[in-house]
């Protein structure tokens, strides 16, 4: 009896380590950010606009040409100005009315127009579209040829430039900027057509903004400065963009949750408050602006 009682005892003792590891684990607890520091979600105003600088470009050109074989009797437009399907870019008189005039004294050359109005007229030279004069080849009493270049046109006008501060934000076309020409001041708006971000510098863009209101003083392929407005959000949250958390090529911001049930391996979200843990390590760029966010 005495030999049995010892024998289950040796088998109980056996049996404990395999009862024990077939025992279930404890789960593991989430990661804890002990001693990060908290901050809050605030509720402001943002405004992001970007400093921009460039060269203007003539795109969209087409020649205006002699319609005769004649003489160019007087140039209305100089270079760089602005013109219209009414405006008068020059006068032509055929070659039997430039030697009627250059018959006739200095001083009776108007009166000689006038006698001979109906039968020879000035031709008024107009551009077919709107746009801005780019070149300009012939000169007053200079003969020209049918199908002789007499001005250039250029139906739109791109300053082809960059930004010159970082952009964190995203572009998008139809977005404007208020340029100006570097040297005389003068001031024109245009619009975000293209843009395109330079290899290395995933924070600056090559720009195209087409000028929206052309007129006089447009000057091609000098250099004009503005400022890019990107956008404005009102009553929006804002956080420290340092503080944001990346993974996957998304954004992620580690806020305080509110919780009801909870298992070992759930637990049932309420909601969240606005208050949230900075990771470990972030650096806030500071620059002196509020506001106004690139």
């Amino acid at each position: 009896m005495k030999r049995k009682l010892l024998s289950a005892a040796a088998l109980l003792l056996l049996s404990a380590p395999a009862l024990a590891q077939k025992a279930p684990a404890a789960p593991a607890e989430p990661p804890a950010w002990e001693g990060a520091a908290q901050s809050a979600i605030k509720t402001g105003d943002i405004t992001v606009v970007t400093p921009v600088t460039g060269i203007t470009t003539a795109q969209e050109t087409y020649d205006v040409f002699a319609p005769f074989d004649g003489r160019v009797e007087e140039i209305h437009s100089e270079l760089f100005s602005f013109a219209t399907t009414r405006t008068i870019l020059a006068r032509m008189v055929s070659t039997e009315m430039a030697a009627l005039l250059d018959s006739s004294p200095e001083d009776s050359r108007k009166q000689t127009a006038r006698r001979w109005k109906d039968v020879y007229e000035y031709t008024e030279i107009k551009p077919e579209t709107q746009g801005v004069v780019t070149n300009v080849y012939a000169e007053p009493r200079t003969k020209v040829n049918k199908g002789d270049r007499l001005f250039t046109i250029a139906k739109k006008v791109v300053v082809i430039g960059r930004n010159t501060e970082p952009l964190y934000s995203a572009l998008g076309a139809g977005m404007t900027a208020k340029v100006s020409h570097a040297r005389t001041g003068a001031e024109f708006d245009t619009r975000l057509v293209n843009f395109l971000k330079l290899k290395g510098s995933p924070l600056y863009n090559r720009l195209w903004l087409e000028v929206t209101d052309l007129k006089d003083g447009i000057k091609i392929g000098e250099q004009f400065d503005g400022t890019l407005f990107v956008g404005k959000s009102e009553d929006a949250m804002l956080v420290p963009r340092a503080h944001l958390v990346s993974s996957g090529g998304r954004r992620f911001l580690i806020t305080e949750v509110k919780t009801g049930l909870e298992t070992a391996e759930e637990t049932e979200l309420l909601g969240h408050s606005s208050v949230y843990l900075q990771p470990p390590g972030a650096v806030e760029a500071k620059d002196g602006k509020n506001k106004k966010i690139r």
